[in-house]
């Protein structure tokens, strides 16, 4: 039994792992956020990432900015379909829409501005949500962004071309609006 004013033996510490911790963490947090919409969750989803690095040969990895990035990707996909399977079947109090609620903080992160692209950019179907956040926040070119999601080159042509043109007359409308 471990007394409260104990701490328990420390795990031997994975060097490595705790160097791409410190180097990634922050930029994986911000990266992210983009993909869930809020901070507890981008959060959650970089440290399930990291949890399932350790014990890892983390040499097998050829590019590990790209590896952590890509699971990232893929844990926040996993992270979302539970989100949504709780609001739907468990606890029924999704949004009339079916969106997640903006939190409470968003408009002082971002400008109004800033957050009407963003508004924009979430009702984008999940695959050119994706594909607009790796290509313009990640700036990943169109071969990695196909990699990453498991999709042919054309498939994420196409998706970030169809995402530009949804956005087009949101964005041309808050142009409009900061002109006036």
């Amino acid at each position: 039994m471990v007394k409260s004013t104990e701490l328990p033996e420390a795990r031997p510490d994975n060097g490595e792992l705790a160097a791409l911790y410190r180097e990634h963490y922050l930029g994986l947090v911000k990266f992210a956020v983009q993909l869930v919409d809020d901070q507890a969750s981008a959060e959650d989803v970089v440290q399930d990432v990291f949890a399932r690095l350790h014990g890892r040969r983390l040499a097998d990895i050829a590019d590990p900015r790209r590896y952590l990035a890509t699971a990232v990707v893929n844990q926040a996909r996993s992270s979302l379909r539970r989100r949504r399977f709780r609001r739907t079947v468990v606890f029924d109090e999704s949004p009339a829409d079916g969106r997640a609620a903006e939190p409470a903080d968003a408009r002082v992160v971002r400008n109004a501005a800033s957050g009407a692209i963003w508004r924009a950019i979430t009702k984008l179907p999940r695959r050119q949500h994706e594909v607009v956040v790796l290509r313009f926040y990640a700036d990943w070119s169109i071969p990695e962004i196909a990699e990453a999601l498991g999709i042919s080159r054309g498939a994420a042509s196409s998706s970030l071309d169809r995402a530009l043109k949804s956005l087009t007359a949101p964005i041309g409308a808050i142009d409009a609006r900061n002109s006036e």
